[in-house]
C-alpha cells in the first residue's frame, strides 16, 4: 500500500509539471508587443533618496555629515531611444549645494566640471543654414545643416531642409547614408528609396544623434547629468534604465532656522520619437470599375505606439494618379508636469536656464520621415513637415504621393511607415524637511 500511495503522488507531480511546462510553452509563444501605451522616460526618486527628513548637525566638523543622499532612477518603458538630460532645482542654493549645478558646493568635497553662466540664445539665425559639428556622425569632418522656417517673423531652425558641408537637398536619405542607418536604393519617379536599415538602430536612433550636437550647442557641457536610453524592444524588454546621482550637501544655516521644508525637484528633457507601421490602399485609379484588391478607407491605430504622442488614424484619399494621406495625431499626458517642447526649443527645459519659454515654444512635431513601401515622401508633408497641437492635444499633417506615368493602375495594398520627432519634459519632487540637531 505504502509503495502504490507513492506512486499515486509521484503519477500527480508528473501531471502538474507537465501542465505547468504546457502552460509555460503557450505562454512564452505569444508575441510580445512593444509598440504600445503612451509610456516614455520615467523617474523615481529611490527610497530615502532624498530622505523626508533630514538631521542637520551644526556642530558637525566633517562637512560630509551633512551629505544628503539624492538618487534618481530614469528608465524608458516606451519603445523610442532617448537621449536626455536631468536638471535638479527647486532648492535655495544656498542652503542645498549640488556638486556641478551649484557654485556653491565645496570645492573639498568636488573639483570636477562646474555649470556656467548660460550664453546660448536660440537657435534663430536670419542668414543661411545652422550647422552641426561634432555630431559623432561617421562622416569625417563633415556637418549637417538644418533649414530655416519663418515662425511669428522670426527664422528658426528646422527638419524641412536637411543638407551636409551647405549643400541642401530635399529627402532623407543623404542625411541617412551620412548616418550609415540606411543604402541608397532605386526610386518611384521623385521619391528615393530607403532601406528598412534606417531604423537598424532602433527607433529615434536618427534624431539621438543630432541631439547630442544640440546639447552641446546648449553649453550643457561636463557638468551635466545626461542619459541615452534603449526603448522597449525583443532584446531589451524592460527598455533601458540608469541611476543618477546628484551630491548634495547642506550649508551652514541660521542658528534660529530649526526647521524648515526644502522642495527637491528633478526635471528631464529628452527627445523621443514616435513610430509607426500601417498597410495602406494604394488605387492609382480610384474611379475605374475593375476588380481591386482593396478599397481606400481610413486606417486606425489605437492604443498607443510607446510613446506620449500617437499617430491615431491615417485618412486616404485616393484621385487619379495622385493619394493624399491625413496622418492624425494626438498626446496623451500621464501627470502635469508633462511637457511636449518643440525640440529645438528644448533647451528652454531646463528650469534654470533664465530663458522665458513662449507659447510656440511647446506641442510642436516634426516629421522625422514618411515612407511609402520605403519610398520617402517626407517632403510632401504639409505643411513643412510641421505639427501644431491645438489645446486639446490634437493635430495633424497632410502627405501625397503622385503616381508616375506608365505606373500600373491596379489597386493593391503597401506598407506605411512614420516617424515624428519631439522634445519632451518631466519632472519628480519630493519635500525634505529639515531639522538642525
Amino acid at each position: 500500500m505504502m509503495r502504490e500511495s507513492k506512486n499515486k503522488i509521484f503519477l500527480t507531480l508528473s501531471v502538474l509539471t507537465l501542465l505547468i511546462l504546457i502552460s509555460g510553452c503557450s505562454t512564452t509563444g505569444t508575441p510580445q508587443k512593444y509598440f504600445t501605451g503612451y509610456d516614455s522616460i520615467e523617474m523615481s526618486f529611490l527610497d530615502n533618496s532624498p530622505p523626508t527628513t533630514f538631521l542637520y548637525d551644526s556642530q558637525a566638523t566633517d562637512i560630509k555629515v551633512n551629505t544628503i543622499p539624492i538618487d534618481v532612477q530614469v528608465y524608458n518603458r516606451g519603445s523610442s531611444n532617448s537621449y536626455g538630460a536631468l536638471f535638479i532645482h527647486g532648492f535655495d542654493p544656498n542652503m542645498v549645494a549640488v556638486a556641478g549645478y551649484t557654485s556653491t558646493y565645496p570645492t573639498s568635497l568636488y573639483s570636477g566640471p562646474v555649470r556656467g553662466a548660460n550664453t546660448f540664445g536660440g537657435y534663430y539665425d536670419n542668414s543661411g543654414n545652422f550647422a552641426f559639428t561634432g555630431l559623432n556622425i561617421p562622416i569625417g569632418s563633415s556637418s549637417v545643416n538644418l533649414g530655416l522656417i519663418s515662425v511669428g517673423g522670426q527664422q528658426a531652425i528646422t527638419f524641412s531642409s536637411i543638407g551636409i558641408n551647405g549643400q541642401t537637398f530635399g529627402d532623407r536619405s543623404q542625411l541617412f547614408n551620412a548616418m550609415h542607418l540606411q543604402t541608397a536604393g532605386a526610386s518611384i519617379g521623385a521619391y528615393p528609396a530607403i532601406s528598412a536599415g534606417v531604423v537598424q538602430g532602433g527607433v529615434g536612433s536618427a534624431l539621438n544623434t543630432i541631439t547630442i550636437g544640440l546639447m552641446s550647442g546648449f553649453g550643457w557641457g561636463g557638468w551635466l547629468k545626461h542619459f541615452q536610453l534603449e526603448g522597449r524592444n525583443s532584446n531589451n524588454p524592460g527598455g533601458g534604465m540608469d541611476v543618477i546621482e546628484f551630491p548634495a550637501t547642506m550649508l551652514s544655516l541660521p542658528p534660529s532656522l530649526e526647521q524648515f521644508r526644502q522642495r527637491i525637484m528633478v526635471t528631464s528633457c529628452f527627445d523621443y520619437a514616435t513610430h509607426a507601421s500601417s498597410m495602406v490602399c494604394i488605387d492609382p485609379e480610384p474611379y475605374s470599375n475593375v476588380k481591386k484588391a482593396c478599397i481606400p478607407t481610413t486606417v486606425s491605430l489605437g492604443g498607443g505606439q510607446g510613446a506620449p504622442v500617437a499617430i491615431t488614424t491615417i485618412e486616404q484619399r485616393p484621385g487619379r494618379g495622385r493619394t493624399t494621406f491625413v496622418i492624425n495625431v494626438h498626446l496623451t499626458k500621464k501627470d502635469t508636469y508633462d511637457e511636449l517642447y518643440d525640440y529645438f526649443s528644448l533647451y528652454k527645459c531646463d528650469p534654470t536656464s533664465g530663458e522665458t519659454v513662449k507659447t510656440n515654444d511647446k506641442n510642436v512635431i516634426y516629421v522625422g520621415y514618411v515612407y511609402l513601401s520605403d519610398y520617402d515622401i517626407t517632403m510632401t508633408c504639409m505643411p513643412n513637415q510641421i505639427i501644431r497641437l491645438d489645446e486639446s492635444g490634437n493635430g495633424q499633417i497632410t502627405c501625397s504621393v503622385n503616381f508616375p506615368t506608365g505606373m500600373s493602375t491596379s489597386a493593391y495594398e503597401a506598407p506605411m511607415e512614420i516617424e515624428l520627432w519631439y522634445g519632451f519634459s518631466k519632472t519628480i519632487y519630493r519635500d525634505v524637511y529639515v531639522s538642525q540637531i
